[in-house]
């Protein structure tokens, strides 16, 4: 154990227990999976659990508060419970990692991991093949040209369900691709911007797979995956949904994906699609589409990215009216018109330029998306999940740029 505890990255939920308040922990992660819940009183001792302090300081620091010593080794042991359960930056929590980094690396296709977890997503074949029939609906015309790129959601498929039939049902409506280049929000913060995956994807509706070379050549000219980045792709579900849906879309089509996890772009006061690193992964996309477009096959990007996250419960003091959706839509709708008229980053900036404070989760993807397929986009639908009693809202829509 650590001298100076300190937690490592974890969710932390505020809840009330069995009459008693406090916060529920949790590993995004997934190395560890039971949940942990702190009881109020405690609280003050964890929340020093930042790495500044030692064990002592601690002690000292919660002793002159009260007025009287602590029990002895009640800090240590606290500190040794939460480092067995791998809630702390610790020697053993970095070698637990390190073997589920290697164990993930082993395998050869990512499983459907959120099927019959995830609300509206069912596990059973059949079950979800008549589940996804009702979302999408099949064109009664001819089929239109591949598109260039869509956007979907990747909010879970019970809330999202109009938003992921608009997206899928207008891609129904078109010629099949070869090749989808999937982008995905990689939720959990990876440190690169981009993060391929060379693994087939499991659905309920069997398996989807992957180009790897497409996704080797790109590496190749960005740079090797950070493993820990890679690993972030085990729990991921902005990249596993869209696998579902185009499993569905395109059974008896034979086409591959690729599929890669994105982070933040940073910018500085230039546009970013100026920035030196953003136009080096757009070219880097572009050339290796364009020896695909060499070899006849059709390529069409895809990003799997929600909006706005807003409400008590993503931190927001207020709960959710209907006041502050008219305002949401109202700043929303805006931005996507930037997709609209093809200027991708001043969709980016007009998000992140005021500091994105409507926790947009999906800037990256559909930046990337917009870019690449370099044509207007059409908005499709524009949907805010809210929870009856206010608590949160998620924005999400569907577009697709042909």
């Amino acid at each position: 154990m650590e001298e100076r505890p300190a937690f490592r990255q974890i969710d932390v939920r505020h809840i009330e227990q069995d009459g008693k308040d406090g916060v529920v922990l949790m590993d995004p992660l997934g190395i560890q999976s039971q949940q942990i819940f702190v009881p109020e009183g405690l609280l003050p001792i964890v929340g020093r659990f930042d790495g500044s302090r030692t064990i002592a300081e601690i002690e000292n620091e919660l002793s002159a508060e009260s007025g009287e010593p602590l029990p002895e080794d009640f800090v240590a042991g606290l500190a040794r419970q939460m480092d067995e359960l791998l809630f702390l930056d610790s020697p053993q929590f970095r070698s637990a990692l390190d073997g589920a980094v290697e164990e993930f690396n082993r395998e050869k296709v990512r499983p459907s991991i959120h099927a019959g977890v995830s609300a509206g997503y069912p596990s059973d074949p059949e079950e979800a093949h008549t589940t996804l029939e009702s979302i999408v609906r099949r064109p009664s015309t001819d089929l239109r040209p591949t598109p260039r790129g869509l956007v979907a959601p990747h909010i879970d498929l019970a809330r999202g369900r109009e938003g992921y039939s608009m997206a899928y049902s207008a891609l129904a409506e078109c010629e099949p691709a070869d090749l989808y280049v999937v982008f995905g929000t990689g939720h959990q913060g990876p440190r690169s911007p981009i993060t391929g995956l060379a693994m087939d994807w499991a659905t309920p509706l069997g398996n989807v797979k992957t180009n790897r070379e497409f996704v080797e050549r790109v590496h190749g000219q960005l740079g090797p995956s950070d493993p820990v980045d890679l690993f972030l792709h085990r729990l991921e579900h902005s990249l596993e949904f869209q696998m579902l849906f185009l499993a569905h879309v395109l059974k008896g089509h034979e086409f591959e994906v690729a599929g890669f996890l994105t982070g933040h772009l940073p910018s500085s006061d230039a546009p970013i699609g100026e920035e030196p690193y953003v136009q080096q992964i757009l070219e880097t996309f572009r050339t290796q589409a364009e020896d695909q477009a060499s070899k006849g096959r059709k390529v069409c990007f895809l990003a799997g990215a929600d909006l706005a996250h807003i409400g008590p419960f993503f931190g927001d003091p207020d709960a959710v009216d209907q006041m502050r959706l008219d305002r949401l839509s109202g700043d929303e709708l805006p931005r996507l018109q930037f997709l609209e008229s093809n200027d991708p980053s001043g969709f980016h900036a007009a998000i992140e330029g005021t500091g994105n404070r409507d926790r947009v989760c999906g800037t990256t993807p559909m930046f990337l998306t917009a870019a690449l397929a370099d044509c207007p986009g059409r908005l499709l639908y524009y949907g805010q999940a809210t929870a009856e009693d206010g608590s949160q809202t998620v924005s999400y829509c569907g577009m697709v740029f042909e």
